[in-house]
């Protein structure tokens, strides 16, 4: 059996932690994307995203999910200006 069927990435474990602490699942999955895309990407360190940031992605996502996901909505979409005035709106963040 090939081994790299078994391999569980980072942010899939993020993921699954993140649900069982409390965090909505699309808000899980949006923050999941955001480690994926870092890494996929090889964004710089100054973006959100890197294996280090885990921890507290999954506190913001705890104590303030409307902030959080508009920061993974902003960092996934950054210059898609109607997905992220929807989002402030539905947040209500405007």
């Amino acid at each position: 059996m090939n081994d790299l069927a078994n391999n569980v990435e980072f942010w899939d474990e993020w993921q699954l932690a993140a649900v069982a602490a409390g965090v909505a699942v699309p808000l899980a999955e949006l923050g999941c994307e955001v480690l994926r895309t870092h890494r996929k990407n090889r964004w710089s360190k100054e973006f959100l995203g890197v294996e280090d940031d885990a921890p507290v992605m999954l506190e913001m996502c705890l104590d303030e999910p409307a902030q959080a996901e508009m920061l993974f909505l902003e960092n996934l979409h950054p210059y898609d200006v109607a997905l992220l005035a929807a989002a402030r709106s539905r947040l209500g963040l405007t």
